[in-house]
């Protein structure tokens, strides 16, 4: 997850404008940007700005997490399983227990 991939984000917008029916041109007017910047930043040409990206995920109702990392409900648990191989072995301990706090935080705000 340390690195972006364009080219995965761009393909979860074309997926979902496609499956919501809109066209490049419709969405580009949405976020107002250039019919040529939507179809770059499908292709994983372009960098956008968080402001771009953000105006696209609200267009297209998309979670942010799902949008730039592909983060979704059903994955949750593998990201988390990522960022521990990243992990030094006997950091992991760490890693759970600092999981285990923000949790208990969360439940109780």
């Amino acid at each position: 997850m340390d690195n972006l991939n364009f080219i995965e984000i761009g393909n979860r917008i074309r997926v979902k404008r496609k499956e919501l029916k809109i066209t490049q041109e419709k969405l580009s007017e949405i976020i107002d940007v250039s019919p040529s910047y939507v179809s770059e930043i499908e292709r994983g040409c372009s960098i956008s700005s968080l402001t771009t990206i953000s105006k696209i995920a609200q267009a297209l109702d998309l979670n942010l997490d799902f949008l730039v990392f592909g983060i979704t409900e059903n994955n949750l648990n593998l990201a988390f399983g990522e960022i521990l191989k990243t992990i030094p072995q006997k950091n992991h301990r760490l890693y759970f227990s600092l999981c285990q706090n923000i949790a208990n935080s969360l439940k109780n705000p």
